[in-house]
């Protein structure tokens, strides 16, 4: 599907699940409202306009199985990159005022016992990740990437995601996860390898949340990272990207 049209069409898919992710939860169904924008605002409308086309729809996004060596390396760049895009996440959240609408979002997403757990990861390690990536990496990095450079279609497309969340001091540090998850992409030409990477922050961001008091979310005290795991953390990533640089380079 190589159409400027469509990205009016990706863009109108975000429309969708925005909309349902704030009726949902403004309505206090929480965990419905990590899960079912995923599939009516991304899978389903995705899955209707490659069938529109006479589309395959795993074979247009690229979902295809993965192999064994690469799937450790992008789970160890995945684990890797956790701590340096939190420390990001920090350095701008830093100082600035609370974001009160913010603070009550996580304080809702903050598991409430085993089944809103279960519930909050399957909509957060499985059906958001998979609905993100056949949106920014599957529908708008695919387009970019067939009408400007390489370099240019995951910057782009990385803000695009980045913006799309809509927190402010979130941007720098969910910039670099696009990067990660769009160059990523753009070397193994699967969407697997993305949303195994999406899947793993997610599902690290809800262990974490669930580990904080609630009084610590309201004052928003979390502890700066620490310096030695973050240099370590950086040397770990980049020494990953060099072998899985090396590993894919016969693909791009």
């Amino acid at each position: 599907m190589n159409n400027w049209f469509l990205l009016i069409y990706a863009f109108a898919c975000f429309l969708m699940a925005s909309s349902l992710i704030g009726i949902l939860y403004l309505n206090g169904n929480v965990v419905l409202s990590v899960i079912l924008p995923g599939i009516f605002g991304y899978i389903i409308p995705l899955a209707i306009i490659t069938r529109r086309y006479g589309l395959s729809f795993t074979s247009e996004f690229r979902l295809l199985l993965p192999d064994a060596t690469t799937s450790v390396l992008v789970i160890l760049i995945a684990a890797a990159a956790i701590y340096p895009v939190d420390a990001l996440s920090w350095l701008f959240r830093r100082g600035r005022q609370v974001d009160s609408d913010y603070i009550n979002i996580l304080l809702a997403f903050k598991p409430k016992g085993g089944w809103h757990f279960i519930g909050m990861a399957v909509g957060l390690g499985l059906i958001t990740p998979l609905g993100e990536e056949l949106l920014y990496r599957g529908t708008v990095q695919s387009i970019f990437h067939r009408n400007m450079t390489a370099t240019a279609a995951i910057i782009i497309s990385a803000l695009v995601f980045a913006f799309s969340h809509g927190v402010v001091y979130l941007i720098p540090g969910v910039t670099l996860l696009g990067i990660i998850l769009a160059y990523v992409f753009y070397k193994t030409g699967s969407l697997t390898y993305t949303v195994i990477i999406h899947a793993i922050f997610n599902l690290f961001s809800l262990y974490r949340l669930n580990n904080l008091s609630e009084d610590t979310i309201r004052d928003f005290e979390w502890s700066p990272p620490n310096a030695g795991w973050l240099v370590a953390s950086a040397v770990m990533l980049l020494a990953v990207l060099v072998v899985f640089n090396r590993h894919t380079a016969h693909r791009t």
